[in-house]
């Protein structure tokens, strides 16, 4: 089954399964066409436009400015995430991609810099080990501000279907992940287990005939939440997210080309419902320039990019 199209849309499978996806390493899953060598992108608050901000949604979930840089194969080489710091952008951290000669990442690097206040130090390093084109090993190392973790995941295939993941702390086994999927390579579970025996996080998939994700079931504890998709003739067009007591937490409605136009979400402080809504314009190439998000039909952020093509 082919579910990423690197040319236009959104890949489902990266969406809603982060545990079968490795990262977003390819211009594709940041939603980019054509030979993009790089993009650089801004937050502002819309009615203060000397202010960036954190939107929460596309390019500034988490950070004010992001910047991107491509191979001519389309492969992410460079990320950069930048914050304010006391009124300016500053660098937050960097991270670089190393691939193979079979263009499989094979090595990324977290620089922590922020903004110069601290001394730069390597936050994480990811190494990745492949047999016969099968992922079958990272080692991860992370490094905190009192203490630093190595992790080792090992990856057990049966055939070419991933079957269990093996995840090591410090030399000993903190859990099991185990995989199991339809004759079409589809995914049916995953099903977590600690090394006490304790029960971790357990995902459901319920597929429609074509291998496309209908429902999502996420157990973990005495919590449940449901993710249901909906498609139109080629993208999801809706996604809602539902917690244990199937209040609608969260609604994501695309437009037919797979793009993001409005996002319902519950507001636990008032117990009401934020609408977001996204207004793009584009460029020759048609990927997004400007987006203005509103919230509540009120202008709240604009995201401005600027794209580079080789």
């Amino acid at each position: 089954m082919h579910i990423k199209n690197y040319e236009r849309g959104i890949n489902v499978w990266f969406l809603l399964i982060g545990a079968f996806c490795f990262g977003q390493y390819r211009a594709a899953d940041y939603e980019l066409i054509g030979n993009v060598k790089s993009m650089s992108s801004v937050t502002r608050i819309y009615n203060q436009p000397n202010s960036t901000a954190v939107s929460g949604f596309l390019d500034s979930e988490q950070f004010d400015s992001i910047c991107l840089k491509f191979d001519q194969r389309k492969y992410l080489t460079l990320r950069e995430n930048f914050l304010d710091y006391r009124g300016r952008l500053g660098i937050f951290d960097r991270t670089v991609y190393q691939y193979n000669p079979s263009q499989q990442i094979e090595k990324l690097e977290n620089i922590l810099i922020q903004n110069g206040e601290e001394p730069r130090k390597v936050a994480q390093r990811k190494i990745f080990y492949y047999l016969k084109n099968q992922l079958i090993r990272t080692d991860e190392f992370n490094s905190g501000r009192t203490s630093n973790q190595h992790w080792v995941v090992n990856s057990v295939y049966s055939g070419n279907r991933l079957s269990e993941k093996v995840f090591w702390m410090d030399d000993a086994i903190f859990s099991t992940t185990a995989y199991e999927f339809d004759s079409n390579h589809n995914p049916v579970s995953e099903k977590t287990v600690h090394n006490n025996g304790q029960q971790g996080l357990v995902k459901i998939y319920q597929n429609n005939s074509a291998g496309m994700p209908l429902k999502i079931i996420s157990r973990s504890g005495k919590k449940e939440t449901v993710e249901s998709i909906e498609y139109g003739s080629v993208y999801p067009s809706k996604i809602s997210e539902t917690d244990d007591t199937e209040n609608l937490v969260k609604l994501t409605l695309y437009d037919p080309n797979g793009r993001i136009f409005e996002i319902r979400k519950l507001n636990y402080l008032s117990n009401d419902t934020d609408i977001y809504n996204f207004e793009y314009q584009y460029d020759s190439n048609n990927n997004w320039t400007n987006c203005i998000i509103k919230k509540n039909q009120i202008p709240a952020f604009i995201i401005s990019r600027e794209i580079r093509y080789y």
